[in-house]
């Protein structure tokens, strides 16, 4: 388990003075239902293809993810899809302000580069990872778990988080 804590960037709002998330890695095991439904059908896959999207789209889980992938070898990694959890949780307004842009300019840049490691080791491993996040200090506290699965294909990359909002105060 680590903690981490960092000033707040937005003086103007009325929020705690430190965000924090603690990040557990839980097992497979852990994960909902859903979840384990969407890592096995990319496990199956083995690549990332237009089949796994229409999985998604005809099991009705498609709104529960969250899509990043890069243009180009070498390329960031980019918002291409964000899901319902997301969107609840920092909102409609920021869903539009990332997509299309690389993950590294979201404008929570610290809890970004946070979730950012858990996106590269996915990918880097071409496996499914599943995490637990608590989350304070960036709007209202949640706690989350993220099944993630990555792909890396001739440079080009992309994940898949798969995000279970728990709680929401």
């Amino acid at each position: 388990m680590s903690v981490i804590s960092f000033p707040n960037q937005d003086r103007g709002a009325q929020r705690p003075a430190f965000q924090e998330f603690d990040v557990q890695r839980l097992t497979f095991a852990d994960a909902a239902d859903w979840q384990r439904t969407i890592i096995g059908e990319c496990r199956r896959q083995r690549t990332l293809s237009p089949a796994v999207f229409s999985f998604l789209k005809a099991e009705g889980l498609i709104d529960r993810c969250t899509f990043l992938a890069s243009e180009a070898p070498g390329d960031a990694i980019r918002f291409r899809y964000i899901g319902v959890p997301t969107l609840r949780v920092l909102g409609r307004a920021w869903g539009r302000s990332v997509i299309g842009q690389p993950e590294a300019q979201d404008p929570h840049s610290e809890f970004a580069y946070r979730v950012g490691l858990e996106y590269a080791e996915a990918i880097g491993a071409g496996e499914s990872l599943f995490n637990q996040f608590s989350v304070t200090g960036l709007g209202r506290p949640f706690v989350y778990t993220q099944a993630l699965y990555g792909w890396e294909d001739r440079g080009r990359r992309a994940v898949l988080s798969c995000i279970d909002v728990q709680t929401l105060h």
